[in-house]
């Protein structure tokens, strides 16, 4: 089915934003159903973003921070946002490098793909290899401590409490390509 089909189908008729952040824009859709009804379709619009699986010596590269909104500390691979204009190839690359320090030699796009059925951006996850390590130069407010996981314990280790899809989706893929 081609996206004009899916439009035909599901047309929108009024597309409202009701709240404008620097981080995300937030509204619904007014889209009439295949059997003629409408509804209010509520949606976040941030930018898109990219986990990274950098690994380094034998090691998976994570990140150990406190999630304020999920109140907890976690151990994640490194998240960022893809800036405008910038490939998740690349947006990669620069938040291995910020919120690490390690620069990768090699960054491969493995996957692209929404995470939440709500949020308009994509997330990609990349892989990162021949890592050379370096200083971290993390944004104002970022606290983040940079932990190394031996590559067999990283999936227990994201499946442990707390768990984050963030980390487990990007490490299951990585070990789908043999790269784990």
């Amino acid at each position: 089915m081609t996206d004009d089909q899916r439009e035909a189908e599901w047309p929108v008729h009024d597309s409202t934003v009701t709240w404008e952040t620097e981080y995300f824009d937030a509204g619904y859709d007014r889209v009439e159903r295949p059997g003629g009804e409408r509804a209010n379709y509520y949606w976040l619009s941030p930018d898109d973003s990219v986990s990274i699986v950098a690994v380094h010596e034998g090691a998976v590269v994570m990140v150990e921070q406190y999630r304020p909104r999920q109140r907890e500390r976690f151990r994640s691979c490194p998240v960022g946002a893809v800036d405008p204009g910038e490939s998740f190839e690349e947006a990669g690359r620069r938040e291995l490098r910020e919120e690490t320090g390690y620069r990768a030699a090699d960054v491969e796009l493995l996957q692209r793909y929404y995470s939440e059925g709500w949020l308009r951006k994509e997330r990609g996850v990349v892989f990162a290899d021949g890592l050379t390590p370096g200083e971290q130069d993390t944004d104002e407010g970022e606290f983040v401590d940079v932990v190394t996981v031996p590559v067999d314990e990283a999936i227990e280790t994201a499946r442990g409490e707390p768990a984050n899809g963030w980390t487990l989706t990007p490490l299951l893929l990585a070990r789908e390509e043999d790269l784990l």
